[in-house]
């Protein structure tokens, strides 16, 4: 059991020790699980462009489902914790913010309510399905806005932590989240 602080310090620490051959290998093994358990529902989808600065897991294969589905990507609106969905394809003018995080030049948003799956980046995570992100609340306040519907699905380098201690009402736990061994169903 542990606290959000000290959990994503140790997770951003043990990602930064993973090798590129390593973050590549898990994406494909991830990406297999959500094809094979059919994770993403419905016909609008949001992607999180991932940025290679903070290790995220690499979202590049789940691009290429865009033959399947309409897919949009997150924009990061404010440094108050606001982030909206803008429609994305192969040709989507981008830019990199602040962070170091891709994200579309497009200001013509999409309703959170019409979005059927929301993939999740997160540090990690524990057994009932809570997650631990980088700390901005910026998808937890994204997923309220969402129908009580959407479907989340977040992707994980790492197993689950027995317990996150210091769970708020405000954050929004996950329905599936998805390690490179195993998908967990909450």
């Amino acid at each position: 059991m542990a606290k959000k602080h000290d959990l994503r310090e140790l997770f951003r620490n043990k990602r930064s020790k993973l090798c590129s051959q390593e973050l590549s290998e898990a994406s494909i093994r991830i990406f297999n699980h959500i094809v094979a358990d059919k994770l993403i529902e419905g016909n609008l989808v949001i992607l999180y462009m991932s940025s290679h600065n903070l290790q995220e897991l690499p979202t590049d294969a789940l691009f290429s489902l865009s033959s399947n589905y309409d897919i949009c990507v997150p924009k990061v609106i404010n440094k108050n914790g606001i982030m909206e969905a803008v429609m994305w394809n192969k040709k989507t003018p981008t830019t990199t913010n602040e962070w170091g995080i891709t994200e579309p030049q497009s200001d013509t948003y999409i309703s959170p309510e019409n979005i059927d799956t929301v993939v999740v980046p997160l540090m990690c995570f524990d057994k009932a399905g809570h997650r631990v992100g980088f700390g901005k609340g910026y998808y937890d306040r994204f997923l309220k806005r969402c129908s009580k519907d959407v479907k989340t699905v977040g992707v994980s380098y790492f197993e689950p932590v027995d317990k996150i201690t210091d769970v708020e009402t405000t954050d929004v736990a996950l329905n599936v989240i998805v390690t490179p061994k195993k998908v967990y169903r909450f």
